[in-house]
């Protein structure tokens, strides 16, 4: 469900994510005060001032450019001289301070995981009351369809859970040893596995239940690329949940309707054979189109069975495949009575410059605007020397094509019987307890699987401030519970990796106050500054670059959008 318009994304971005930066900062704030510490600056964000003004107690408030996170100054504490952006009259009115003793630096540097603890336990028991929508069919974890992978490049890899043996209805216990609870957590526990085989490649050992045993599978995950741009890869195994077969509509002229299928009917199979998905049906009656079978259903609550007769539809468009050198391009024709006319690009691999959705508009000098079109050119000519494309912002590119070799491509089939399924989404009202924990466990992964060398979880597969924003921005349109239920997660998060004992950050505050009571004196200045600075350019650095690979993540989704509108024109409306 949509909620307004774009612009409420925006406003939660700014209310949730920012407002989180801000409760954190907030409790450094309020904690500092408590203890009688002088704070001089008070900043959400960092970078040059947008905003700023002077209150009665000193302190100057500021929203800068960069919202990277935030700071709250407190010589007394620790001062950053000028990356917290020191101001002349900083010394002369921080001169003579008290030093702080290390209660008030380690209660001072807690503050802000604290608050954003706080603020996720009042989020969470708000998502608690009203309940956060959630698909029925991730909470299972029975195999419901073993289905072939296809990369952000196009390259297609057989599953491997198959591979490995892995069936329909196998329920899985475990994956390298740590129990499953859901759909979502065996893709979890795929993802950031660190299992290695003999050969150095990804290696999962997967537990299911078959048949009231215990099975143990060596399974080979593949590291999908997700994004082009960003080079984002993921470990998985190629399967899909089991849900429940729950007929919806009932298609025009189709077998379901010829068979007398009706809406509420709920399948369990055919010929004595149990069906998990609608995947897997289509898989299991591939050989059985025009055929009559025996479909396995409840209705009213009673077991029954009915004829029904399979069908071969078709499902996408013809395409016509150019070949040249070692590059391939799919074409296909768009338009028509919707809209104008053209032949755009499906795929292109290979290729720099040209893209999903791209126009082929011109073969040497021949215009084309339709598959027949593109057919003749190539008939009419001994040699094709030129391809020319045009983007939806009239970019032109030419493209030097000599000896290109053009291929007409059948369109893909599928057997069918012709009904939906009902939706599956519930309400689910997630106790508090089981909020936290399970953002815990999130956290604990990511932190363990980015420590782990043998993991694929790298430095590049952090989200950042913009990865963020996108996030909530797009969960805005799922609802406003969907975007709570992850601003509870996001603070857990910031409350833990703030604690974390590295320089710069609170837990790294906390560290020093320790180590200067255990030798009843302060550290050295300049060792203390110098370890203090190091730190903050690294990490500083390291949002940069998150910031940077958040951006091309943003561009190859982006891309990835357009590639899936014209498949949305590749596959043809079902008719029986």
């Amino acid at each position: 469900m949509e909620y307004f318009s774009g612009t409420w994304g925006i406003v939660l971005i700014v209310l949730l994510f920012g407002g989180s930066i801000f409760v954190h900062e907030f409790g450094h704030f309020l904690a500092a005060k408590a203890f009688g510490l002088k704070v001089l600056r008070f900043s959400i964000g960092f970078g040059p001032t947008l905003f700023e003004w002077k209150g009665k107690d000193g302190c100057k408030y500021m929203i800068s450019l960069l919202p990277l996170g935030g700071y709250v100054a407190i010589p007394q504490l620790v001062s950053l001289g000028k990356l917290e952006g020191e101001e002349e009259g900083d010394a002369e009115s921080t001169a003579g301070l008290p030093k702080a003793g290390c209660l008030a630096k380690i209660c001072v540097s807690a503050a802000g995981a604290l608050f954003n603890l706080i603020l996720a336990f009042a989020l969470a028991a708000v998502v608690y009351a009203v309940g956060v929508p959630s698909q029925e069919i991730l909470q299972t974890t029975v195999v419901g369809s073993l289905s072939d992978i296809t990369d952000a490049n196009g390259l297609k890899y057989e599953s491997p859970a198959r591979l490995a043996g892995i069936r329909e209805g196998d329920k899985i216990i475990s994956i390298d040893g740590k129990k499953a609870d859901n759909f979502e957590n065996i893709i979890e526990l795929v993802a950031i596995g660190s299992g290695r085989g003999s050969d150095g490649k990804p290696l999962a050992k997967i537990r299911v239940e078959r048949g009231g045993k215990n099975i143990d599978f060596d399974v080979k995950p593949k590291l999908i690329v997700t994004n082009p741009t960003s080079g984002d890869e993921i470990r998985m195994i190629g399967v899909q949940p089991a849900m429940k077969m729950l007929v919806g509509q009932i298609m025009k002229n189709s077998p379901a309707q010829k068979a007398g299928l009706k809406e509420g009917d709920i399948v369990l199979g055919f010929n004595s054979k149990p069906i998990y998905s609608p995947a897997h049906m289509s898989a299991a009656t591939e050989a059985y189109a025009g055929k009559t079978i025996k479909l396995d259903i409840v209705r009213g609550g009673k077991k029954m069975a009915i004829d029904i007769v399979p069908q071969r539809v078709n499902l996408t468009k013809p395409l016509l495949k150019i070949s040249f050198d070692s590059n391939q391009i799919s074409v296909l024709e768009t338009g028509g009575e919707s809209g104008v006319k053209c032949v755009r690009v499906l795929s292109a691999k290979g290729l720099k410059g040209v893209g999903a959705s791209d126009i082929l508009y011109q073969i040497d000098d021949a215009k084309v605007s339709s598959l027949a079109d593109v057919e003749k050119a190539f008939a009419q000519k001994k040699k094709v020397r030129q391809l020319k494309f045009s983007d939806d912002q009239f970019n032109l590119k030419e493209v030097p094509a000599r000896g290109a070799v053009l291929e007409a491509q059948k369109p893909q089939t599928r057997v069918m019987l012709g009904y939906a399924l009902k939706g599956d989404e519930t309400i689910r009202h997630i106790p508090i307890s089981e909020q936290f924990a399970d953002s815990l466990w999130k956290v604990y992964n990511a932190i363990t699987s980015l420590a782990n060398p043998k993991s694929d979880i790298g430095i590049s597969s952090l989200a950042g401030p913009v990865d963020i924003g996108r996030l909530i921005y797009r969960l805005s349109y799922t609802g406003i519970m969907a975007v709570l239920s992850f601003t509870v997660l996001l603070n857990i998060n910031l409350a833990v990796l703030n604690m974390l004992p590295i320089p710069v950050l609170d837990g790294g505050h906390i560290v020093f106050a320790i180590i200067e009571k255990l030798r009843g004196r302060p550290l050295p200045a300049a060792v203390f500054a110098g370890i203090q600075t190091a730190f903050s350019l690294m990490f500083l650095a390291l949002m940069g670059y998150v910031v940077y690979i958040g951006f091309a993540r943003w561009d190859g989704d982006n891309a990835r959008e357009k590639q899936s509108e014209i498949y949305n024109q590749y596959y043809e409306k079902i008719k029986f």
